[in-house]
Formats: structure tokens, C-alpha cells, sequence
């Protein structure tokens, strides 16, 4: 008996499907094993003194400062996992800004925004270890905040798993790992030293329409709102709108105070810029923190730091134009996220008062040795969700992301009587090959006051619904009397995945399945934060940090090797030339040169520039966000091919122009002939 056609297709749909699927599991099991099985492990130490004692201070003493933290060419990138691409040089540059702040006879604190993909712990046991000698910031009072940038190296973190999993290739890089801590500790440093008196003002403000919730489906649960009945304006409310601030005026020599910083906390995404692209870039953050400092040009003292860090993004997103995410985009919505900030900022300027009210809480925890009282639910052991796999809402891959269980919203339906629930598990039970401590699982949780701001810094990505449950259970721990205005930090100090609700985690979208320790997350995070904050309210400070700790990571060297003793001469291989650009970028000069390989070209430093060609200085440099550097081929003549764009160039009125590749430690400048 002959088979129908209809029948013999569907059973080759079926057996196409069941070999990709195959395939995606052979292909995960071996990207899985091999690190494991060939890697070999780097040993970290940490032994953090005593910092220097607290400086006598009659009045509030704050500093700030910036230094650049872009790394070498080759890296590979952390947050799109294997859809990621090795650093091929940069767009924007990646920075670390420092806010030292001291109120009289308190805990002083460093606040660092850095232009990463999430914190670690064992970088800020590096940092905590290499600025005790040179300030008077404790251990507990440092806190490493981060914009969540989808562009940023990775390589860097506290677990086997993120080291593996969070970017496009495997292994802690100690290289990298050790620039970022000597760049970091440098802006702790500076901002300690650039310490003066100051006036502080804390503010808010609503911005709408340029975030929407990426899974609105599963916020809707929530609110016993129907899932299927969510639209796009639904998207766009169910967001974090609030923009908080710190505004930072210091005292110059002049005995006058002036602008000098400002830190701002805001729920976006670093994902303007998708998937697949090559050069560093801080997405929209760089564009929010450039808009603020831009405007006061040259008349202040000292050069103006904002820095701007993420607070409850994990399902707001950026709200790019549909079929237009990239780099235009990027710029349009960090741009007016830049005016929001400033007309924020001026607001501010009639509340600054000379107090500084500073506290630290601090509790390391290891998830796999609470007792079962502190656990508030919380699983044994990190399991991985199959709708991790599959990648979150705007960034599906095809055709791994519209596979079954794969795909978002297919959550276990029996069996859920386990501690992780409806979580599909991705692999099933091959994932217990992984023992316990391969997952993320020391944990730093702090409560910091600066007057009447109250900051939560978590390892997590909090979603918009986790965030307001946990700022309520620690609002209820506050004294009556004060306006107080406490926001949560997603991802600082380390990454341990997602925190959602129990109803969204039973949606098991993207942010359900990558919440690592099961649908009782949230509760957990809320009793211990609120915990931490009365334990603050009660005593004044909290020093649960030990000084000693031990890390054991799979190590591969990604950073490129480099000859410090070698000149190394450049060339132009290719003119000035003009590009009408494609949509998501716009128009560009570019230019091609050869110079020294990767390992020599110090991205840290300033590198190029437009000049004036009638001498009247510098048009624009890389700190603007509209210039690229690109390499082409690493080996010419055992040097490197490059590419430099310059994009939204001036008009052709205003002048001829030069290209300046500025003097590096080993390789002189490089000037272009006029153009256009």
C-alpha cells in the first residue's frame, strides 16, 4: 500500500526537525565538553587588606574620574553566547567611571559604572585588593555597576558556566582579566585623589517611549492580564520608565563650586546594537553618558564624568524602529536618553546641599551552603532552561530559536513538581554531568545609602515585576521620616542569570528559562535584600566580605601577543574615500593604513582624530561615537591592515580635513593628505 503524499511529507518534516535537533545537541554537547575536558585551570588568590584610615572631614568629600578600559583586538564579546564575533576594534570606546564619595565620620564608597557586560566577583576582590593601599574605601563600600553593553569583552567572569557560555568562545583570559583590573583600580585611585569638598543632589524623572518589555506575554501574568491580548502600547508601559540621578558639584580653588559628575541609573537593554557585529561598542549607554557631559565644553575646571549603569532592564529593551536596530538607532535613542539626563541634571542644581549621607552593606553568600531557613525557596543547584537556547524575543536565530521547547513559551507541563518547576531543561539530565560549582554561586549582595538614594546592587538581571517587589520589601525596612528613593542594579559584581516572578518564570520565555535557580529566585532576592537593609538601618554598616578568597577557573588566552621593545612604522594603503553608508549606519569617509599588529595597538590610548587642515585644531575624535577603527587582515608583512571610518561627516563647506592615527608607545603619528 502506497502512502499518501500528504503523510510521507509531514513525515519528513518530522524527521528534519528530529535531525536538527540532533544536530543542535550534538553541537552543544561538544562546544559543551571540550573546554572541560582540555582547558586547563587558572588559580586566583585574593587577601584584601585594610584600606588607609578615613580622612578627617568636616564637610562631604567626593571625586570623580574616567579612564578607558577598551581592550585588544581579538577578544571575544560577551551576551549574544555563540552568536557573538571576536572584537575586530572598536566604534565606541569602553570606559570605567569612578565616584568616590565620603560623608563626615561615614563609610566611604566607590561607585564604578563600567562599560561591560556584567560584573564579577573575582574582579572585584582584584580591585577591592589593589586600591586598599592607595585610598580609604573598604572592601564593602566598592561596587562595580555595569551598563549590560552586548559589545563589551567577556572572558573575565567568576564561573566556569558565563566564562563558557556568555560568549562566542570558551575560557577566563588572565590577560584581560588583568588589564581590567589595573584600569579599574586606576579609576578608583584618581577619583580618590581628585577628592574635594562637595554638594550632592539626588533626583527623578519619568522617560516613556524609548523601551519597551521584550516579553510582555509573560508580564501579563503578572496582572492576571490576558497574554494573547498584549499588543506594542502594552509593550511600551510595561517598563521601568523612572531615571534616577546623583548629581556631583565639587569645589574648585576658586573656592566656588562647579559641575563635576553625575551618576544615573536607568532600565534599557545594551542591545540596540544585535548580534553578529564585530567592533567594541557601549550601545546606547555611550550616547546617555555623552549627551550630559558634552554640554559643558570647556568651562569648567575639570573634565565632567557621567556615568550612566543599568537598574531593573532584564525585559526592557531598547525601542528600536522595527527593521532598523544598529547603530543609528543606538545613537537615536541614547541621544534622547542624553537629553533626558540633562534636563535632569539642571533640574538638580536647586537641591544641591552640603550633606553626604554615606553607608555600605555588604554579605557574600554561597547559594550551595545556605541553610534551608535563608533559602527562601530557593533550588540546590542552577539548571539552565531550553528557552535559553533559543535566545530571547527580537533576537531569535533561525532556525534554533523556532525549534520545539527551544522556542519561548513552552514550559514542562508534568512532572513540575520538582524544584525547578515548568523549566524544560536544555540537555535534560546531562546537565548534572556539570557539578554544582560549574554555575555561578558565591554571591555579593549589597544595600549602599548615599542620603536619602538607597542602591541594591544584585548579580542578577531583574526584570521589571522583580524589581518592584524587591524595592517594596526594602522600602518597608527604611525609617519613617524620609523620602526615600531606593533603586535595585542588575548585574553588579557578578552574574548569576536572571531574577523573574514565579508567574512569568511559568511563561518560560527567554528570562524564565535562564533563571538559574528556579521560580522561588525573586523571594529569595527580596527577603535577603530587605535582611541586608535592616541589618544597615540597624547597625550603620555591614561587613560580611571575607578578605580571603580562591578562585579556580578554565583559562585560554585570547589576548593578542605583542612585542613592547619593536618600532613598528605605518603607511596609507588607501585614501580618503566617501560611502553613502547602509540604512542602520549612514554616510562615512574611510581610509585604510598599515601599522603595528594588534598586540602592539593600544585601544586604551587616543588613536585618531579629524583635524582641521587650516590649523584650527580637532573636529573630532574616537571619544565621540563617530569613528571606527576596523582591522582587515592581521598578518601584512607581519604587521596589520586597518580600517578607519569617520561617520555623520561634517559638510563639505566647512573645509578640508586630515585623518590623524595618532603616536602610539611603539609607532609614530600617521597624517592623512587633505580631503574632500
Amino acid at each position: 500500500m502506497q502512502l499518501s503524499k500528504p503523510r510521507r511529507s509531514g513525515r519528513r518534516r518530522l524527521a528534519l526537525i528530529l535531525l536538527l535537533l540532533l544536530g543542535v545537541l550534538a553541537a552543544v554537547l561538544v562546544h559543551t565538553a571540550w573546554p572541560f575536558l582540555t582547558y586547563p585551570r587558572e588559580t586566583l588568590t585574593f587577601q584584601v587588606p585594610e584600606p588607609l584610615p578615613p580622612t578627617a572631614n568636616g564637610g562631604p568629600l567626593a571625586g570623580v574620574a574616567e579612564v578607558d578600559i577598551t581592550p585588544a583586538i581579538g577578544l571575544p564579546k560577551f551576551g549574544y553566547s555563540a552568536w557573538a564575533k571576536n572584537a575586530d576594534g572598536f566604534r565606541t570606546r569602553l570606559k570605567a567611571r569612578a565616584f568616590y564619595l565620603h560623608g563626615p565620620g561615614q563609610t566611604p564608597l566607590a561607585l564604578v559604572q563600567l562599560d561591560l557586560g556584567a560584573g564579577s566577583l573575582p574582579l572585584h576582590y582584584a580591585v577591592a585588593e589593589r586600591i586598599a593601599a592607595a585610598t580609604d574605601v573598604p572592601a564593602r563600600g566598592l561596587s562595580l555597576l555595569v551598563t549590560h553593553t552586548h559589545s563589551g569583552p567577556g572572558q573575565y567572569l567568576g564561573s566556569d558556566f558565563y566564562n563558557t557560555f556568555g560568549a562566542n568562545s570558551a575560557g577566563f583570559d588572565p590577560e584581560l582579566f588583568g588589564f581590567l583590573s589595573e584600569r579599574i583600580s586606576e579609576a578608583v585611585i584618581r577619583a580618590y585623589r581628585n577628592r574635594r569638598p562637595a554638594r550632592i543632589a539626588t533626583g527623578q524623572r519619568d522617560v516613556w517611549g524609548l523601551t519597551r518589555n521584550r516579553s510582555v506575554q509573560a508580564w501579563a501574568r503578572n496582572h492576571n492580564l490576558d497574554p494573547e491580548k498584549m499588543g506594542e502600547d502594552d509593550a511600551l508601559r510595561a517598563v521601568n520608565p523612572r531615571m534616577t540621578m546623583l548629581r556631583i558639584d565639587l569645589q574648585a580653588d576658586d573656592g566656588r563650586f562647579y559641575p563635576a559628575g553625575a551618576l544615573t541609573l536607568f532600565s534599557i537593554h545594551g542591545t540596540a546594537i544585535p548580534a553578529f557585529t564585530r567592533p567594541y561598542h557601549a550601545d546606547v549607554w555611550h550616547w546617555l553618558g555623552q549627551g550630559l557631559s558634552a554640554g559643558f565644553g570647556d568651562e569648567l575646571p575639570w573634565p565632567f564624568v557621567h556615568g550612566a549603569f543599568q537598574a531593573t532592564h532584564a525585559d526592557n529593551n531598547p525601542a528600536w524602529h522595527p527593521d532598523h536596530r544598529g547603530d543609528l538607532e543606538a545613537r537615536r535613542i541614547g541621544k534622547a536618553l542624553g537629553d533626558q539626563a540633562g534636563a535632569l541634571f539642571e533640574r538638580l542644581e536647586g537641591d544641591l546641599a552640603p550633606r553626604l549621607r554615606t553607608a555600605a552593606a555588604s554579605r557574600l553568600m554561597d547559594v550551595l551552603e545556605l541553610p534551608e531557613e535563608q533559602r527562601h525557596g530557593l533550588c540546590q543547584r542552577a539548571v539552565v532552561g531550553a528557552a535559553t537556547m533559543g535566545a530571547a524575543n527580537g533576537d531569535e536565530v533561525f532556525p534554533i530559536s523556532y525549534l520545539p521547547f527551544l522556542q519561548e513559551g513552552w514550559p514542562r507541563t508534568v512532572f513540575t513538581d520538582g524544584c525547578q518547576a515548568e523549566k524544560q531543561w536544555a540537555l535534560s539530565k546531562l546537565q548534572l554531568l556539570m557539578s554544582a560549582d560549574t554555575f555561578p554561586h558565591r554571591a555579593l549582595l549589597q544595600v549602599l545609602r548615599v542620603n536619602d538614594l538607597v542602591l541594591v546592587p544584585l548579580p542578577w538581571e531583574i526584570t521589571l515585576e522583580s524589581g518592584n517587589r524587591i524595592r517594596g520589601e526594602v522600602l518597608d525596612t527604611l525609617p519613617a521620616g524620609t523620602d526615600w528613593r531606593v533603586e535595585i542594579s542588575s548585574l553588579a559584581n557578578g552574574f548569576f542569570g536572571y531574577a523573574v516572578s514565579e508567574a512569568e518564570y511559568g511563561a518560560q520565555y527567554y528570562e524564565g528559562g535562564h533563571t538559574l535557580y528556579g521560580p522561588h529566585t525573586l523571594d529569595f532576592l527580596a527577603a535577603q535584600s530587605a535582611r541586608l537593609s535592616e541589618d544597615l538601618m540597624r547597625t550603620g554598616g555591614v561587613d560580611d566580605y571575607p578578605r580571603e578568597s580562591r578562585f579556580e577557573l578554565l583559562s585560554h588566552h585570547y589576548w593578542p601577543d605583542g612585542d613592547p621593545d619593536r618600532t613598528w612604522s605605518r603607511s596609507w594603503r588607501r585614501p580618503a574615500t566617501f560611502h553613502r553608508g547602509e540604512e542602520d549606519s549612514g554616510p562615512y569617509w574611510s581610509w585604510r593604513f598599515v601599522g603595528e599588529p594588534p598586540g602592539d595597538l593600544r585601544l586604551h590610548q587616543p588613536l585618531l582624530r579629524i583635524l582641521r587642515s587650516d590649523n584650527r585644531g580637532t573636529l573630532v575624535d574616537d571619544e565621540s561615537g563617530d569613528m571606527r577603527l576596523r582591522l582587515i587582515d592581521d598578518d601584512v608583512e607581519g604587521q596589520g591592515l586597518y580600517e578607519v571610518r569617520w561617520y555623520h561627516p561634517s559638510v563639505a563647506d566647512e573645509g578640508r580635513f586630515q585623518l590623524e592615527v595618532r603616536a602610539g608607545a611603539n609607532a609614530p603619528a600617521l597624517i592623512s593628505p587633505a580631503f574632500p
